[in-house]
């Protein structure tokens, strides 16, 4: 049984927010208390290496590296970089994912936020 996976190529700086991203993704899905929820784990792509990336197609996975990619402002701002550059990244990494994938950043914690 194949799998559906988006294969993105990316920059230095996008490859850093995925790698970011993915750290955080197996701590995020890892959390999760149902069954159904720790199914997605495997589903965390391997850690982007050579400048690219490949995401299982699952919404809630693509649903997670979209709406928290813009979330390490800080954390690469203490690593030296400007505001401007981790912003860039981030959103070019999400336009890259949203072409490819036809999901939308933000559409995951407004569903949160509606739920909550």
């Amino acid at each position: 049984m194949a799998t559906t996976s988006f294969s993105i190529r990316l920059s230095k700086d996008e490859e850093r927010i995925a790698q970011l991203l993915t750290r955080d993704a197996w701590v995020y899905f890892s959390s999760l208390i149902s069954s159904r929820d720790l199914f997605h784990v495997k589903e965390i792509p391997m850690m982007p290496r050579s400048g690219s990336i490949t995401i299982v197609a699952d919404e809630e996975v693509v649903q997670y590296y979209l709406d928290f990619s813009s979330a390490y402002e800080e954390e690469l701002a203490l690593a030296g970089w400007e505001v401007s550059r981790s912003k860039a990244a981030a959103q070019s990494f999400c336009v890259k994912l949203q072409d490819i994938s036809g999901q939308v950043a933000g559409a995951g914690r407004r569903s949160q936020e509606a739920v909550g």
